[in-house]
């Protein structure tokens, strides 16, 4: 089976997205700002949680998703993608 992502091509974690998708699934979210989570290990890198301004991990999409469907507001400079040495993502300060 061949990975769709690698380390270097995912999103790091703690960015900032804004879905800009017109889409009839996303409608009612368009604007909505997210957070990118921490990747799972048992996810793979292909597999983005977006986390809602309280820190909850509310939906998934993929790395493509991502490209056409949000906007990067802040790209996070985070290196740690599976967050093993962070603590848990809290809720968004503004």
């Amino acid at each position: 089976m061949r990975k769709s992502s690698n380390k270097r091509s995912a999103i790091p974690p703690l960015t900032l997205v804004e879905l800009i998708s017109d889409s009839e699934e996303w409608r009612d979210q368009k604007g909505a700002i997210f957070r990118i989570g921490y990747y799972g290990r048992n996810d793979g890198l292909d597999c983005v949680w977006l986390v809602d301004d309280s820190g909850s991990y509310t939906q998934t999409v993929d790395q493509r998703m991502i490209e056409s469907h949000f906007r990067i507001v802040e790209r996070s400079n985070e290196t740690d993608i599976f967050g093993d040495d962070r603590d848990p993502i809290g809720p968004r300060v503004s």
